[in-house]
């Protein structure tokens, strides 16, 4: 018997991956539904694995994501670490059923988009919210989560960050219905744009603003060929427009003035333990110990005796390592590079690289615009978790392990799965 249309498996996987980006930052810790969702789907087809056309393009990611939770596994047995060090970055092995299963049931592209366009929608609104109705001074803090139990869970530099990825996803999706020519379309989608990138300035993720520049210029350059001067000229005056009206926001613009203040009062030597202060210092501090270890890296505890000994010989702060003795690097290359040395940096570096040449490759033999449009949403996933994990070790939280890797194997599915039917 023929199931209806609305049955349909491959519609209810789509919605299930679309249902990931419209509850991600819909209350604090909606990105955990969906992958759990997509990996019980996973487990139910698994015995279908087999029908996967393994090309090298998915024996690449199958690989990279294996190997870098390897690393992580390694590192802990070598130093005899607890367990729960391999608990997060196991996300990186548990989404490639889902990979696969999206391999064999690719998400419609329009449902994607559409998930894309909500969420991003969702952000802003959820930051609007938070700034103008609860007053928490930062969208997506947990610190006022006494004011409203949606609030728990949310983290301000996680949260700022996915919601400035949704909203460059959903510019790539206006500009590709600009090229349609379908105007309600682009018109909504600019305006999750907008919703998206504005909820990230309102998070105060400052670490999240820094690639924005990449991005746009990777988009007009990808996109060259069918944006006019016209069409140019106004992109820059509205997100001229745009950003110049976000830099009168007082949050905003408090944010920015505390960032020039800290930087200026660092060099000087005055402020170690501000909020860049002590990041410089973390870094300095991951420096000196892969010096120590440059190979393997000195372990998480390994590295808590070296910061120890870095403060008690007046290389670093003090006070910074006496309150971060246990935290991570705020830069996610530093924190793998001094806690896994070369190994696990490579490691680290090979999750970015792999996915991003897959994008770029499948962009540029493609003629299909949709096609193009899905690998650049990819690309520009890739590129700005790049740009967050300069100032914040993203993947030792669960909603940086999830939302990456998640994020990354739907989009590379996709974009696999297309190449293949065009092929």
């Amino acid at each position: 018997m023929n199931l209806p249309r609305f049955l349909n498996r491959e519609i209810i996987i789509s919605l299930l991956v679309a249902s990931f980006p419209v509850l991600c930052l819909a209350y604090g810790k909606g990105y955990n539904l969906p992958p759990i969702l997509l990996l019980v789907a996973a487990l139910g087809f698994c015995w279908q694995f087999k029908k996967v056309n393994y090309t090298t393009q998915v024996k690449w990611v199958l690989s990279s994501f294996s190997i870098y939770f390897l690393t992580y596994l390694a590192s802990t047995l070598y130093y005899g670490g607890s367990l729960s060090e391999i608990d997060m970055p196991s996300r990186f092995v548990l989404v490639l059923p889902i990979f696969l299963l999206l391999l064999l049931y690719p998400p419609k592209v329009n449902i994607l988009t559409s998930g894309f366009i909500i969420g991003s929608i969702i952000a802003g609104v959820v930051a609007m919210i938070h700034i103008y109705d609860f007053k928490t001074g930062r969208a997506f803090s947990d610190l006022y989560k006494s004011i409203h139990p949606s609030l728990k869970g949310y983290m301000p530099i996680q949260s700022g960050n996915m919601a400035m990825t949704l909203g460059l996803i959903s510019l790539t999706i206006s500009i590709y219905y600009l090229d349609q020519k379908s105007w309600w379309k682009f018109t909504l989608s600019l305006i999750a744009a907008l919703l998206g990138i504005y909820a990230s300035f309102l998070s105060g993720s400052r670490g999240g603003w820094v690639f924005l520049p990449f991005a746009i210029i990777y988009l007009a350059f990808s996109n060259r060929q069918f944006i006019s001067k016209k069409i140019a000229i106004f992109s820059i005056v509205v997100l001229g427009t745009a950003v110049f009206s976000l830099s009168q926001n007082t949050e905003i613009k408090t944010r920015l003035n505390e960032a020039t203040q800290e930087i200026v009062q660092y060099q000087k030597g005055h402020d170690q333990t501000s909020s860049l202060g002590a990041r410089f210092e973390l870094w300095k501090s991951a420096i000196y110990t892969t010096e120590q270890h440059p190979i393997i890296g000195a372990g998480y505890q390994g590295r808590e005796i070296l910061r120890e000994k870095w403060a008690h010989e007046g290389l670093v702060n003090a006070q910074v390592i006496k309150n971060f003795l246990d935290s991570h690097s705020h830069n996610q290359f530093l924190e793998d590079l001094s806690v896994r040395g070369v190994i696990g940096l490579t490691a680290l570096l090979a999750i970015f690289i792999i996915p991003l040449s897959i994008f770029v490759k499948n962009h540029s033999i493609t003629n299909s615009s949709q096609q193009k449009m899905i690998n650049q949403c990819g690309a520009i996933s890739v590129i700005m978790m790049v740009g967050y994990c300069l100032s914040q070790a993203m993947f030792r939280h669960n909603s940086g392990m999830i939302f990456y890797s998640l994020m990354t194997v739907i989009l590379l599915a996709t974009s696999i799965s297309m190449r293949e039917k065009q092929s």
